[in-house]
């Protein structure tokens, strides 16, 4: 019995496939990415590089508080350790009659999502 789901190969091939391909494709330029360096390269002195009046005020709006974040970060730790265990479980899968099927995927998974969703929570939340 296969200990992975039916759909586990091809994500990790799928997965594997465009981490091959994206060093390649950083040196392959498109385009539009070499008409906007050739349209800065040669008029790049006379382009305005500051941010018009309305940007600025927008951006200089009310900041948030250490509190705020902490807190965004807290909720969003506590969220993902329980969504990173579930998914990490859900990835290992059925092991074939062991005593503790999703275990060790849930083991992996929690801490991961909890790093990510305390990061995530604390730039977005509250």
């Amino acid at each position: 019995m296969s200990r992975t789901h039916p759909g586990v190969f091809s994500r990790a091939t799928l997965m594997a496939v465009v981490l091959a391909l994206a060093p390649m494709t950083a040196w392959a330029e498109g385009p539009i990415a070499r008409a906007a360096r050739t349209y800065i390269a040669t008029q790049g002195a006379q382009l305005k590089l500051t941010r018009p009046q309305a940007q600025r005020a927008q951006t200089g709006g009310r900041q948030r508080g250490v509190g705020r974040i902490v807190a965004g970060a807290a909720v969003g730790a506590a969220g993902g350790f329980f969504a990173g265990g579930y998914l990490g479980a859900w990835i290992d899968g059925d092991c074939g009659g062991c005593d503790d099927p999703g275990l060790k995927g849930a083991l992996i998974g929690a801490p991961i999502g909890a790093v990510t969703g305390g990061i995530l929570g604390g730039k977005f939340l509250f």
